[in-house]
C-alpha cells in the first residue's frame, strides 16, 4: 500500500510536501488501487459525491479484517472505535446522531465562544512572559482539550493523561497499516478511555449537571436513550476529534499564516478577515487528509467499478486543492472568492462533522488572541517544520516560537 505510481507514501518527502504527489494521482490515477479491495480517490467531483451518495457507507471492522486479518477485530481499539457514531450506517447513525446532536445542540455559540476565549487567553497568560515557546504542545494541543474539559465538567488534571492515549488510538484511522506495537498501544488507550468515563457516567447519574456528559445520559427522543457503551464511546470519539483534529487544525493555520507574510499582513491590518483566513487555511492545508467509505453496492465512480464491500479512501486534502473547482488553488489567498463548492474539510453528507461549529470558533478564537496578544510573533524553522509521519491526519509535531 506504501508505492502508488511510484509514489511513497510513507517517505519523510511526502510528509513534508504531499501536494505535488496528490496532484500527480489526481491527473494520472484519480481512482487508484492501493491494494485489493481498496481504493484511493483524490479528485474533488469524486470525493464530493462518495461523501454524499447513500450507495456507500462505513463498515470500519471490514476494513480492519483486509488490512490486519479477520482476528485483529476483535482487538479491544478497533472494538472501540467501530462504536463511534462517525462510523455507523442509518438507522443506527441516524438514531445516534440525533441523541447526541440534541445534548449537543443545548451548547449554544455564544458559550463555546467564551469557552474558547476564556481558556485561550488563560494558557497565553501561562507563557508569554516566557517569550519563547512551542505553539503545538504549549498552546494548539491544550487549547481544545481545555475545552472538552470544561465541556464535560472533568478536572483539567485527569485529561492531560489521555494526550498520549488519544495520539495512540487515532492511529488506528491510518491509510497505512500500523505495526503490532501501536496496536497494543491503542488497545491501552481504548482501556483508559473505558474505564475513565464509565466511572464518570456512574457519578453523574448520581449529580447531574449542565454538562456534555449528562446531557448525553438525558438524551432521548421517547424511550430511546444513549447505552452507556454509547456514550462511552462517543466521548472517546469526542476527546479525538476535538483534540487530535483540531490541535493539528491550529498548528496548520498558524504555520501556514506565516509562510504567507502577505496574506498575514493582510489580516493584521483588517482583522474582520479572520472567518475568510480559517476558511482558506482549512482549504490549503486542513488537519483530516483521508475519510473512509465502503461501497455497499456495486458503483462506477468515474472509469472504474467500486465493487460491494470494497473500501474507498478519500482524499479530503487532494481535494481541497483541486484545480477544477478551486482557481489558483496552490496560492494561499484570504480574500478568496466564495464558491458554491466548499471545501471538505469537514466531510460532508450525513457524516459531516457535529463539531465543525466549535472547530470553527476555537480556530477563530487562537489566531485572533496569538496575532493581538503577541503582535511580535514569529515562528521558527517554517521552512523546514517538523511535520508528522502520518497521512490521515496531517500536523505538526513543533512549532517553535518567539516574540
Amino acid at each position: 500500500m506504501d508505492t502508488v505510481l511510484n509514489i511513497n507514501l510513507d517517505s519523510p518527502a511526502f510528509f513534508a510536501d504531499p501536494y505535488p504527489a496528490y496532484a500527480k494521482l489526481r491527473s494520472d490515477a484519480p481512482i487508484c488501487p492501493l491494494m485489493p479491495g481498496i481504493w484511493l480517490a483524490t479528485r474533488y467531483q469524486d470525493a464530493n459525491r462518495i461523501l454524499r451518495d447513500a450507495r456507500f457507507g462505513k463498515d470500519f471492522l471490514a476494513g480492519v479484517a483486509r488490512r490486519y486479518g479477520k482476528d485483529a477485530v476483535m482487538e479491544p481499539a478497533f472494538q472501540m472505535v467501530n462504536r463511534f457514531m462517525l462510523l455507523m450506517n442509518p438507522p443506527e447513525h441516524t438514531r445516534l446522531r440525533t441523541l447526541v446532536s440534541k445534548a449537543f445542540g443545548v451548547k449554544q455559540a455564544p458559550e463555546l465562544r467564551y469557552l474558547a476565549q476564556r481558556e485561550t487567553h488563560r494558557l497565553i497568560d501561562g507563557f508569554i512572559d516566557s517569550r519563547r515557546a512551542d505553539l503545538v504542545n504549549t498552546f494548539a494541543y491544550p487549547l481544545p482539550v481545555r475545552i472538552i474539559c470544561a465541556l464535560l465538567d472533568i478536572h483539567l488534571e485527569d485529561s492531560l493523561r489521555f494526550l498520549a492515549d488519544t495520539q495512540a488510538l487515532v492511529k488506528v484511522f491510518e491509510l497505512s497499516p500500523i505495526g503490532a506495537d501501536e496496536i497494543d498501544a491503542a488497545n491501552r488507550a481504548s482501556h483508559a478511555f473505558d474505564r475513565y468515563f464509565r466511572e464518570i457516567c456512574r457519578e453523574r447519574r448520581k449529580n447531574p449537571g449542565n454538562d456534555l456528559v449528562s446531557l448525553l445520559l438525558q438524551a432521548g427522543e421517547g424511550e430511546d436513550r444513549l447505552s452507556e457503551d454509547e456514550i462511552i464511546a462517543n466521548m472517546a470519539l469526542l476527546f479525538l476529534a476535538g483534540h487530535e483534529t483540531t490541535a493539528n487544525m491550529i498548528g496548520n493555520a498558524l504555520l501556514t499564516l506565516f509562510r504567507h507574510p502577505e496574506q498575514l499582513d493582510l489580516l493584521r491590518g483588517n482583522p474582520s478577515l479572520l472567518p475568510q483566513a480559517v476558511n482558506e487555511c482549512l482549504r490549503y492545508e486542513t488537519s483530516v487528509h483521508i475519510a473512509a467509505r465502503v461501497a455497499m453496492q456495486d458503483v462506477a465512480v468515474g472509469a472504474v467499478t467500486i465493487k460491494q464491500g470494497e473500501t474507498v479512501y478519500i482524499n479530503l486534502g487532494a481535494a481541497n486543492r483541486d484545480p477544477a473547482v478551486f482557481k489558483e488553488p496552490e496560492r494561499f489567498l484570504i480574500e478568496r472568492a466564495e464558491l458554491p463548492q466548499k471545501p471538505l474539510s469537514f466531510g460532508g453528507g450525513m457524516h459531516y462533522c457535529l463539531g465543525a461549529r466549535l472547530a470553527r470558533i476555537e480556530l477563530e478564537t487562537a489566531l485572533d488572541a496569538l496575532l493581538r496578544r503577541l503582535p511580535e510573533l514569529q515562528l521558527e524553522n517554517i521552512d523546514h517544520p517538523s511535520w508528522k509521519p502520518t497521512i490521515t491526519i496531517r500536523g505538526l509535531a513543533h512549532l517553535l516560537a518567539h516574540w
